[in-house]
């Protein structure tokens, strides 16, 4: 049986999940993609996300982090209106390259034919850098980068894609700390410790 990814996915695009595979519990610095077995939890988590052509393995941690690198630096320049480095942009298009894809017409008999991607021969930890690589692209050149946005919670350090004008919160649950943060600080201003 296989671990539950324990980290946290918010249904954010696979750019931004994968950089929230670092994030913040209890004051600490959480790696997701910590070992072999949560790097295949968190592909495991998303699986129903990503292109199913490609044979062979996943992806190792060693390259999911290769790519996570480059997509923190990339996406945190986003962030700060800040020039995107030339080599993170690099990896990030040589992954998306490693999986060459077409479309392509599967005859079936006595039916009419299906449309179908072919990888050509591409290994199936291709095709998954390749989506999560691809990815990274689409926001960073839609207009999903001006919607990408920290979360406002003390401690937080995650990433989101504004889906709505009044969220400001990864999730409902640090929109909550959020709001008992103000809520005591209020309480501490009015009533201070004597």
């Amino acid at each position: 049986m296989t671990e539950a990814y324990a980290g946290p996915l918010h249904d954010e695009p696979l750019a931004v999940e994968l950089h929230n595979t670092l994030y913040a519990s209890e004051g600490k610095v959480v790696d997701g993609l910590a070992t072999e077995t949560s790097a295949r939890a968190w592909l495991d988590a998303i699986a129903h996300r990503l292109p199913p052509e490609g044979s062979g393995r996943l992806p190792t941690r060693a390259e999911l982090i290769q790519l996570r690198d480059p997509v923190r630096e990339v996406l945190h320049a986003a962030l700060d209106g800040e020039t995107f480095s030339r080599s993170s942009l690099d990896v990030i298009n040589r992954i998306s390259a490693d999986a060459p894809r077409s479309p392509v017409a599967r005859w079936r008999p006595g039916a009419p034919p299906v449309a179908d991607v072919d990888t050509h021969g591409a290994s199936r930890a291709a095709v998954v850098l390749a989506a999560l690589a691809a990815d990274v692209i689409d926001l960073l050149t839609s207009a999903g980068r001006e919607a990408l946005r920290s979360c406002g919670a003390p401690g937080c350090v995650l990433l989101f894609v504004k889906d709505h004008p009044r969220r400001e919160w990864c999730s409902a649950a640090c929109g909550n700390r959020a709001r008992q943060a103000r809520h005591y600080a209020r309480v501490r201003h009015r009533h201070p410790a004597r």
